[in-house]
């Protein structure tokens, strides 16, 4: 988390996570959001971790979080595969959010 300045933006900006989750306009939908739906399921399907339908929503939305966050970059594939593996180690979506 130091290196990604993460917690000092979690400090001052308590609330940028859940506006990019929650609160994102819903006018303004993401172009990776169908291409981020389409993989959720594709997560590693035969572990136990991504079989509870909480760690699919928490999934999704770290990674609709960064296409929003990084517009130029939006999401690519693979990216579903990276944040899986740190989901399982780090349990705090909020403290996932990627910079």
């Amino acid at each position: 988390m130091v290196s990604t300045l993460a917690k000092k933006e979690l400090i001052n900006n308590p609330e940028y996570y859940k506006n990019l989750t929650k609160r994102f306009p819903v006018e303004i939908v993401s172009p990776f959001e169908e291409i981020i739906k389409l993989d959720l399921h594709r997560t590693f399907p035969n572990d136990e971790f991504f079989k509870d339908e909480r760690n699919i929503i928490k999934l999704k939305n770290i990674l609709l979080a960064y296409s929003r966050r990084n517009v130029t970059l939006g999401y690519c594939q693979g990216f579903n595969f990276i944040v899986g593996r740190i989901m399982k180690v780090i349990e705090n979506e909020v403290i996932l959010k990627i910079k």
